[in-house]
């Protein structure tokens, strides 16, 4: 994978630069062009110049202090001097040194922004520019922080939920290590010492933990390339599409993948909107949000449905992938004239949703990998008690 740098404009004439990773030049343009961009300059880039990785809570912070400088009366370029001077994180120093010389040139601060494109992604930049257009740059800036905020406690409470099964697991797969490679070992010593038989359960377990012993240097290798083939599917686009697929048709995995896409597309695009971002630049931006290509797809018609003048509502309805509580909430929205307001309530609906589902599967895991280790390793345990019984049939 590479990183390819673009210029493009969208339906509306309007430009934007940024970053992109893709495979080929082709499928960056590919790419764009899903987005609804329409590239006129791409080109590749090194590694200095791609993709930047800042933390979350980074962006966050610089948004919040921005936004109370803004509110103190600061100008905009006078702001980012004093955040630049402030700023610990070496990278984002680099960011916002850059972004105070363009603003001082007489940019505006969205095009500054749009500039770092791979730092902030597309939604801060179109935001950040509403708010220069209506004049409200201070409570967007406040609104952008809570809606990244939230994005990054919802990411945050996903890990904390798989953390104990995972634990648990590597716990148990260590305590069987260590039996079939130290513990049962010992046992078949004594017997070889009393020229005893050793019964067939043991013999298969020592059998498991001299291949482990032998060869176990083999299994983080064919880890590593499971990894590597996972991966390689999944950056390419046909590879995608298909785990995708199935994915989606497992039981409790397809609700957990469809309710935290649509968090996600609703509280993107429900943060714009009432921002006053144009609600068709809204969709482009908030359907990149969504991971799963099969729900990308579903949602790929709202633009140019919206476009004709139909109703946001209208693609939600009859349609088995989406829940039913959509086009009737979004509906309402609609004839009150808070479709914004509509959109983070479904994104927060469908967030606590996707929690329940993740407590739910972790749930059903843990008794899982609890009752197989445990008849695993008391299989083991049984094998050695009976090989221990055994030795009081030796004649001596």
């Amino acid at each position: 994978m590479g990183f390819f740098a673009y210029k493009a404009f969208d339906r509306s004439g309007e430009s934007t630069k940024g970053v992109i990773e893709a495979a080929t030049l082709e499928e960056a343009v590919r790419k764009l062009r899903d987005s609804r961009l329409y590239p006129v300059k791409i080109e590749p880039v090194g590694k200095a110049q791609a993709r930047r990785r800042i933390p979350d809570e980074v962006i966050i912070s610089f948004c919040k202090d921005l936004a109370d400088l803004i509110l103190a009366g600061l100008a905009v370029d006078r702001a980012l001097n004093l955040l630049t001077n402030q700023e610990t994180h070496p990278s984002f120093k680099s960011v916002l040194n850059d972004m105070a010389r363009s603003v001082q040139e007489g940019k505006a601060l969205s095009d500054a922004i749009e500039h770092n494109q791979d730092v902030f992604g597309a939604l801060v930049g179109h935001m950040v520019r509403a708010g220069e257009v209506s004049g409200a740059l201070e409570p967007v800036l406040r609104r952008l922080a809570e809606y990244l905020d939230r994005r990054r406690a919802f990411k945050q409470s996903l890990v904390s939920a798989s953390i104990y099964p995972l634990l648990l697991l590597g716990m148990s797969l260590l305590s069987m290590i260590v039996l079939l490679i130290y513990v049962i070992p010992k046992f078949a010593k004594i017997f070889e010492d009393l020229q005893q038989s050793i019964p067939f359960v043991t013999r298969l377990f020592l059998a498991i933990g001299a291949g482990l012993e032998n060869y176990g240097w083999v299994i983080p290798l064919i880890l590593i390339g499971i990894f590597y083939s996972i991966r390689r599917i999944t950056l390419s686009p046909e590879g995608k599409r298909h785990l995708d697929k199935w994915l989606i048709r497992l039981p409790l995995v397809r609700r957990l993948i469809i309710y935290t896409d649509l968090s996600r597309f609703f509280l993107a695009m429900g943060t714009m909107v009432r921002a006053g971002v144009p609600l068709l630049r809204a969709i482009i931006i908030a359907k990149n949000v969504v991971n799963n290509t099969v729900l990308k797809a579903e949602l790929a018609p709202l633009y140019d449905s919206v476009k004709v003048g139909r109703p946001v509502s209208s693609i939600f309805a009859g349609k088995e992938i989406f829940p039913p509580r959509i086009a009737p909430m979004l509906r309402v929205g609609e004839e009150k004239g808070e479709l914004g307001d509509t959109l983070l309530a479904l994104g927060s609906y469908f967030e606590g949703e996707t929690e329940k589902v993740l407590r739910r599967l972790m749930t059903l895991i843990e008794p899982i990998v609890i009752i197989g280790t445990g008849i695993i390793i008391g299989t083991m345990v049984l094998s050695m008690f009976s090989a221990i019984i055994s030795i009081s049939d030796i004649r001596f």
